[in-house]
């Protein structure tokens, strides 16, 4: 782990949790955003146990409108398997939830467990508030989960959190569009721009759609094409192994200039690319048919089934910046984690056992077409039923963790200011290369390394 400027390790645990509630650190919008569930200030509903039952308080955040019933459901029937634990649940909206926890964390009422994203997990693990998992839970349960998302909470070799779901991302595009115009799939750089340049006809068709604007994405559209200049089996690492940024390596650069182009040069991308966000604007384009290329997540095609059913749409990976490189994609994982505040831990890992169970994963995974964080669900047929969740599950071979370790506290202030960075260079107000220089140089000075 990078070590924290002298000047963090003198605030006490509680100071930091205040100070990081006033800046709002780490409130980095997930998948979706519903209505508010629960005011920042509320204090947590704690049931009395039955007699001779331990208690235990589960937290997840609201995905969408049925998650609270489907995981009530779930506890419901963790609490009628057995007679010795007695869970309640908790929902919170994500516009809510991470000052929510902040307050309980700092009031010491924390849950026992709670559903978060990666950055809430390295910023409370960063002041010691998350318990490992390791002694907790048998090796041959971890063994069932797809490795590359138990090593995306693998920090300092310690494992800090369950993967929720992995959610992969792929280039959708309008395939009917595509073929009329005799375009080859965008699966490498020079095809987008081609294709791009051949269909943006704005304001009816826009050729390209990418958002820097922090509303539902966390620096994603540098990813995509970074993931691209490198490929799979490359060094897709945004640190060096003490801690240091890699963002000022040639290949960050690189990317960020094919974004720069596609604006500046080309000039086939959304123009409200500083204030768009993908969940609230670009695929909303996409449904209406007036966007010809978004790379998104693993989502959306449950998404253009309920939105744009009609609608002719291709898959590929992210593309690649010359043919020769194979492809990769990068997924961003939500997390169950336990707080050390848990007075009862081995309770605790007993729930998580359940709820990770297979069927209680599968049906997850149905519920809420997402991409399995268990290897036998992927590979279960009542799950991968289609060519799409065979795409994704086959994805997840050549599937990056874009939050690999080190894993700083401060990781949502500088990812916060490497995509402002970004979107500045993509305005044409600083060059790719020192947008990503001083990326890097403010990522190092914050983690207390320049």
């Amino acid at each position: 782990m990078t070590e924290k400027p002298d000047n963090l390790h003198k605030l006490s645990r509680r100071q930091m949790l205040k100070l990081t509630a006033l800046t709002g650190a780490g409130l980095a919008a997930s998948k979706y955003a519903p209505a508010v569930l629960a005011a920042p200030s509320e204090a947590p509903r704690v049931a009395p146990a039955a007699a001779d039952k331990v208690p235990i308080r589960l937290v997840v955040m609201d995905y969408d409108e049925k998650m609270k019933p489907d995981t009530q459901a779930v506890v419901d029937a963790f609490n009628k398997s057995q007679d010795q634990i007695d869970v309640t649940l908790d929902v919170y909206s994500w516009s809510v939830g991470h000052q929510t926890l902040v307050t309980q964390i700092s009031a010491g009422q924390a849950p026992d467990l709670a559903n978060v994203n990666s950055q809430w997990c390295g910023e409370w693990n960063g002041i010691n508030e998350v318990l490992p998992l390791d002694d907790l839970l048998p090796k041959d349960f971890l063994a069932n989960f797809v490795p590359s998302g138990l090593q995306a909470f693998a920090i300092d070799g310690k494992l800090m959190g369950l993967p929720y779901f992995l959610d992969p991302r792929a280039m959708y595009y309008r395939k009917d569009l595509f073929d009329k115009a005799g375009l080859k799939p965008p699966a490498t750089w020079d095809d987008v721009i081609a294709a791009g340049q051949a269909l943006h006809k704005p304001p009816d068709m826009t050729g390209f759609g990418m958002t820097f604007a922090r509303k539902s994405d966390d620096l994603d559209y540098w990813w995509y094409p970074f993931l691209g200049a490198v490929g799979a089996g490359g060094n897709v690492r945004i640190w060096t192994d003490d801690g240091h940024s890699r963002f000022a390596v040639p290949e960050a650069i690189q990317a960020t200039q094919f974004l720069v182009d596609l604006n500046q040069k080309y000039k086939i991308t959304n123009t409200d690319y500083a204030t768009a966000g993908r969940d609230e604007e670009l695929q909303p384009l996409f449904y209406a048919g007036k966007l010809a290329m978004l790379i998104t997540g693993s989502w959306f095609p449950t998404l253009l089934k309920n939105n744009a059913p009609d609608l002719a749409v291709g898959i590929e990976m992210p593309p690649v910046a010359k043919p020769d490189i194979k492809p990769a994609t990068g997924f961003w994982p939500d997390c169950v984690i336990m707080f050390k505040q848990t007075k009862h831990p081995k309770e605790a890992a007993t729930l998580l056992e359940f709820m990770f169970g297979k069927e209680n994963r599968l049906l997850f995974a149905k519920q809420r077409g997402v991409i399995p964080e268990r290897i036998d669900v992927g590979q279960d047929p009542a799950y991968a039923v289609s060519d799409t969740e065979k795409f994704f599950v086959k994805s997840l071979e050549v599937a990056h963790n874009v939050y690999e370790t080190p894993f700083p506290a401060t990781f949502f202030k500088t990812n916060t200011q490497a995509e402002t960075l970004i979107g500045r260079a993509v305005a044409g107000e600083l060059t790719a290369e020192d947008a990503m220089k001083q990326a890097a140089l403010y990522c190092d000075q914050t983690n207390g390394l320049a």
